[in-house]
């Protein structure tokens, strides 16, 4: 283990970690990598959705889509790539199948790993290797000549730099013709998206878009001018914000909904771009006027059902959760959207 070491000797990047001084906290967070990785099959209940409508009834054999995701599986980071993405088992070292088929559902993992090199370990490098060559030759270093420094620091410590990875889980419901991905956000979504098309060569999805807006159903609620629905129970968080230039923003949480502070708030102009939801008593969520949906929770009973029936081991378990949450998500997110009219299929 060879370290390039500076002259502030304040960062120092090995071969398997990036700062010195950091070393302990940067191998403890790749051990809880590599253990998330591996510990997956126990954790698998989605946390955020994000979700595509296919434009036609998805018709995949098990068979075809596993050869396709095997051949485009994850590899491991090249020396000079930033990232790598591709496929991995849902299951972990629990099974070698890149596909998980159960109660009209299927079950995709994508693995990405990235190479973490700080672009102030490069500016260091950089700034040593100026100050010596301007000492050596009594010049000032030119800005195209910095640049192409750059480049090489950034050529030469790019294989050395601590690896991270992650996973995105995403399920295909046929029968709804919906792809449902486990992500914070569009963009995330997008790049798994992008590698199951890479992988099957075309597919013909696009985001979930409502017949109605979303934040004028939630401005309706809140507002008083129209009834929430019997089984949904609103939560204490949501986001107003302004219709002006300014966009003011008014963020609030544990906070009594229906108070004549957030009717004021209303009454002035602003509209409700995020609400906390109970579904029942199945599910809790917080929603976007942008259909995202974070800090999704599903009921203890739902879980502990889970635990019960897959009590044999830990691939009954994770066989269990996924046909109760896929069941339970099929059902919800058709009935969630009929709130906004439905999904509006001319887009």
């Amino acid at each position: 283990m060879t370290p390039i070491s500076y002259k502030s000797s304040t960062i120092v990047i090995f071969e398997d970690c990036v700062l010195r001084d950091r070393m302990d906290a940067f191998r403890m967070l790749e051990i809880s990598y590599t253990a998330q990785l591996f510990t997956r099959i126990s954790i698998m209940w989605f946390r955020n959705l994000v979700a595509f409508y296919f434009e036609e009834t998805p018709e995949y054999t098990q068979e075809m889509l596993e050869s396709k995701l095997v051949d485009r599986g994850f590899q491991a980071c090249g020396s000079q790539e930033p990232f790598s993405l591709g496929w991995t088992p849902p299951m972990g070292r629990q099974s070698d199948q890149y596909s998980h088929w159960g109660s009209g559902a299927i079950l995709l993992t994508a693995r990405r790993e990235e190479r973490l090199l700080p672009a102030s370990v490069v500016k260091e490098a950089v700034m040593e290797k100026v100050e010596l060559i301007e000492a050596e030759q009594e010049r000032r270093v030119t800005r195209k000549e910095r640049i192409d420094m750059r480049d090489e620091m950034t050529f030469e410590l790019m294989p050395k730099a601590f690896t991270r990875s992650s996973l995105m889980a995403g399920m295909i419901l046929p029968e709804q013709r919906l792809l449902i991905i486990d992500s914070t956000s569009w963009a995330k979504a997008e790049e798994w998206v992008s590698l199951l098309r890479e992988t099957l060569g075309s597919l013909a999805v696009r985001p979930v878009e409502m017949t109605q807006s979303v934040s004028d159903v939630f401005t309706g609620w809140l507002g008083g001018n129209t009834p929430v629905p019997s089984h949904i129970e609103i939560g204490d968080e949501c986001e107003l914000r302004s219709m002006e230039e300014t966009a003011a923003v008014v963020k609030c949480r544990h906070q009594d909904l229906g108070s004549q502070e957030i009717i004021a708030h209303i009454k002035a102009g602003k509209i409700v771009v995020k609400l906390s939801m109970n579904w029942g008593e199945s599910l809790s969520f917080l929603l976007s006027d942008n259909l995202e949906i974070k800090r999704l929770q599903f009921s203890d009973t739902l879980i502990e059902q889970a635990s019960e029936d897959g009590a044999a081991d830990a691939a009954a378990e994770f066989d269990a959760s996924f046909a109760l949450m896929s069941l339970e998500l099929a059902r919800f997110l058709p009935a969630l959207w009929e709130l906004f009219g439905g999904v509006n299929e001319t887009v």
